[in-house]
């Protein structure tokens, strides 16, 4: 006889399928025990029930491959006997597995229509909402747009009301702003006055410097001119003298020169008996 395996499933319909085709495919008769019903919330009391109850089917299993081993034990012994048995149980196995794979396909069928139904009752939630949402951004858009034109009003007649008092008010802002700034101009123009008086008077004494400066410059020039006119005077007086003094030495020369050209040409031509008498003389000759 096949060994029963107990599977206690609380999870998702799709993980109760994936175990169920799982224990199909190996060929094991399963029998699915539905203790809780499968909802898509998960709080913490339903976690701890589902940790109970992997304990006791943990015991349970261990109780059961115990149980196994016995019956093992027992199958070997009486192999003979049990062949009615063996085929009663694969016809209960196939008959449960059929019933099983039925149970769950409508619990799927089931669970998909739950999804789809909470799945629509969310898209209506959300459809709600953006609708609240819009409705309550077009009512405040409206109230900012009634708010707004009940200050435009209102800012109008306050100011048809208070329209004199409003124009005095403008005048006599504008008449101190005005003072304020005459004030403010003659202030700025004294300072602008006082300012160009310092350069001015800056600008006037550095002229006077300038020109003492310069009047000391054409003083000492002129002092320097008198010197070299004063020297120029004296170095053309000595040339005069030099001058005088080699006139004096040419004439005195040129009649030097003169007076002995005269004497040589008397000495030439024997005037005034200054050539000598020559004296021919006869000697004997022995």
């Amino acid at each position: 006889m096949r060994t029963l395996k107990l599977v206690v499933v609380k999870r998702g319909t799709i993980d109760m399928i994936k175990i169920c085709l799982f224990f199909h495919r190996t060929n094991n008769f399963i029998l699915v025990l539905f203790r809780f019903r499968v909802v898509l919330q998960r709080d913490g009391s339903k976690d701890r029930s589902i940790t109970s109850s992997s304990k006791r089917h943990r015991s349970r299993s261990h109780d059961r491959e115990k149980e196994k081993k016995s019956k093992r034990f027992h199958r070997r012994s009486t192999s003979q006997s049990s062949n009615d048995d063996r085929e009663d149980s694969l016809s209960i196995t196939n008959i449960s597995r059929k019933t099983t794979i039925n149970e769950l396909d409508d619990l799927a069928s089931r669970k998909k229509a739950e999804i789809d139904r909470l799945a629509e009752l969310e898209r209506e939630r959300t459809q709600l909402l953006r609708q609240k949402e819009t409705r309550e951004n077009l009512i405040q858009a409206e109230v900012d747009r009634r708010v707004k034109d009940i200050v435009e009003i209102r800012v109008r007649e306050e100011l048809e009301r208070r329209k004199d008092e409003i124009e005095n008010e403008v005048k006599r802002r504008v008449d101190v702003l005005k003072r304020t700034m005459e004030k403010q101009m003659l202030i700025e123009i004294e300072k602008r006055n006082h300012e160009e008086i310092r350069k001015l008077i800056i600008k006037e004494e550095e002229e006077r410097k300038k020109r003492e400066d310069l009047e000391k410059i054409l003083a000492e020039n002129e002092r320097k001119l008198t010197e070299a006119k004063k020297k120029l005077a004296e170095e053309e007086e000595k040339l005069r003298t030099e001058q005088l003094r080699l006139m004096e030495d040419r004439e005195r020369f040129e009649r030097q020169l003169g007076k002995q050209h005269a004497r040589e040409q008397n000495l030439i031509l024997g005037k005034n008996k200054t050539r000598q008498k020559i004296s021919f003389t006869l000697n004997s000759v022995q």
